[in-house]
């Protein structure tokens, strides 16, 4: 693991393309703003990890729904796939306070 030490107002570059800059430090909060493309993903870890565990369980369970039809589908004998709502992962996201800048 890198580690390297930078104080308020100073930045550290990712690659070309994510701005990592120190915004504030209050006792043991360090408040990071975070530039980066519309196509990175940018989450604090535990939301990643909630993310991740509701897709590994929703990919497992996707293999039970192989022959589920909802009541009244115009589509009769097709199976249904997709539309998952990852619950507990959007709840985490909803919650979530860190502020992203849009470009």
């Amino acid at each position: 693991m890198l580690v390297l030490s930078r104080q308020r107002d100073e930045t550290i570059m990712i690659g070309d393309d994510v701005e990592l800059t120190i915004v504030d430090i209050r006792g043991d909060k360090v408040r990071i703003g975070i530039k980066a493309p519309a196509t990175v993903s940018v989450h604090r870890k535990e939301v990643y990890d909630a993310i991740r565990n509701e897709n590994l369980q929703a990919a497992a369970f996707r293999g039970e729904l192989g022959s589920f039809r909802p009541r009244g589908s115009a589509r009769a004998g097709k199976s249904v796939t997709g539309g998952t709502v990852l619950p507990a992962a959007a709840k985490l996201a909803a919650n979530q306070t860190d502020r992203r800048e849009t470009a």
